[in-house]
C-alpha cells in the first residue's frame, strides 16, 4: 500500500492518523470534547492523543475532555451495522425510522437518557414501552400544573358537599415550591457530575409525584383555591419545565389525553368499571341512595359520573 518516508522508516496511513487530521483541520489545535465508544479508549484514542500532541509540540493541545459511551445492546448482542439482520431477527426494530414509526422521538430520548452514557444500554421494545409509560406520567404532571393554573386563575373550586371540611388546607403550595427548588438543585448537581442524566431524571419524577399528589388534594377539595398563591404554582411550573428543557422533552407539548395510558391509568379504568357495575346493580334494585352515594363520593375524589342512554360514563374533573 501507499507509504511515506520518515526518519523512522516508511509510514503508512491509518484510521488513527485520519482522525487526528480531521480533528485538527476542523476543530483546531485545542477543542473541548472528543467522544467515542468505550472500546476505542485504547489503542485508538491513545494514539490520537500521542500523535496530535507530538505534531503540535504541546502536551496540553487536542481534546480537553473525553466522553466514552457504553454500547447499545439488543438481545445481549452489540447493535451495529454489521449484525443488523441478526438483531432484526431477534427484536424486530432496528433503524431510527422503524422506531420513530411506532414511538415519539421524545420517548426514545427519555429511554436513552435514563441510562448513564458510560453504561451499556439494553434496547428493546419492552423498554420502549416502559419509557412511553414514564413519559406519560411526566406529561400528566405537566398537564396538571397547567390545569391548576387555569382553575386558580378562573376562581373555580370544588363545592362543599357537607360531608367533608374543605376549609382545611392539607398541603400548602409553599411547601411544593420549596420541594421543587430542592429537587432542581439536585437535578443540576446530577447533570454536573459526569452528565448523570439517569439520576437527574429521577429528581424530575420525584417532582412529578409531588405535583400529582398536590393536584389530587386540590381536586378532592382538601385544598381551596383561595389558599393558594397562583405565582407559586407558576414557579413550580417553571422549575418543572426547566428540567424538561434540559432533558429535551415537551418541546412540543403533548396533551395528556394523547399520551398512551400509563399503568396507573389502566388500573383506574379497571376499578371504575367495577364501581360503575356496582352502581348499576344498585340502580336496578332501585337502591337510589346507594347509587347516589357512589356518584357523590366519586365526585369528591375528582371523578364525575354521567348517566346516558348507553349507560354510565365517567371522566376526571
Amino acid at each position: 500500500g501507499p507509504s511515506w518516508e520518515s526518519p523512522w522508516g516508511k509510514g503508512r496511513p491509518g484510521w488513527h492518523i485520519e482522525c487526528s487530521a480531521m480533528s485538527l483541520k476542523y476543530l483546531g489545535a485545542k477543542f473541548d470534547f472528543h467522544g467515542g465508544g468505550s472500546d476505542l479508549i485504547f489503542p485508538h484514542h491513545e494514539n490520537e492523543i500521542a500523535q496530535s500532541q507530538a505534531a503540535l509540540g504541546d502536551e496540553n493541545s487536542f481534546a480537553q475532555y473525553w466522553l466514552h459511551n457504553g454500547f447499545i445492546t439488543i438481545g445481549n448482542e452489540k447493535a451495529s451495522k454489521s449484525n443488523k439482520e441478526m438483531v432484526r431477527a431477534k427484536k424486530g426494530l432496528f433503524t431510527v425510522e422503524e422506531i420513530l414509526a411506532k414511538y415519539p422521538g421524545e420517548v426514545v430520548r427519555l429511554l436513552l437518557l435514563q441510562t448513564h452514557y458510560r453504561s451499556p444500554l439494553e434496547f428493546d421494545e419492552e423498554r420502549l414501552k416502559e419509557a412511553q409509560d414514564y413519559y406519560g406520567k411526566l406529561a400528566k404532571a405537566y398537564w396538571q400544573l397547567d390545569e391548576l393554573a387555569r382553575l386558580i386563575h378562573a376562581g373555580e373550586f370544588i363545592k362543599d358537599t357537607g360531608e367533608k371540611n374543605f376549609a382545611i388546607t392539607v398541603s400548602p403550595a409553599g411547601g411544593l415550591v420549596e420541594e421543587g427548588e430542592r429537587l432542581l438543585s439536585n437535578f443540576y448537581a446530577a447533570m454536573s457530575d459526569d452528565f448523570n442524566s439517569a439520576l437527574a431524571i429521577t429528581y424530575m419524577f420525584e417532582l412529578a409525584k409531588e405535583i400529582n399528589g398536590y393536584y389530587g388534594e386540590f381536586i378532592s377539595g382538601k385544598i381551596l383555591p383561595v389558599t393558594i398563591d397562583g405565582d407559586i404554582i407558576l414557579r413550580v411550573r417553571d422549575i418543572y419545565l426547566e428540567m424538561a428543557e434540559i432533558i429535551g422533552i415537551f418541546e412540543q407539548p403533548v396533551p395528556v389525553e394523547k399520551v398512551e395510558k400509563t399503568s396507573d391509568d389502566s388500573l383506574v379504568d379497571s376499578l371504575m368499571k367495577i364501581i360503575l357495575e356496582l352502581r348499576q346493580e344498585a340502580r336496578a334494585a332501585k337502591n337510589w341512595s346507594a347509587a347516589d352515594k357512589i356518584r357523590d363520593e366519586l365526585k369528591v375524589a375528582g371523578i364525575v359520573v354521567e348517566d346516558t342512554p348507553q349507560g354510565a360514563v365517567w371522566k376526571k374533573i
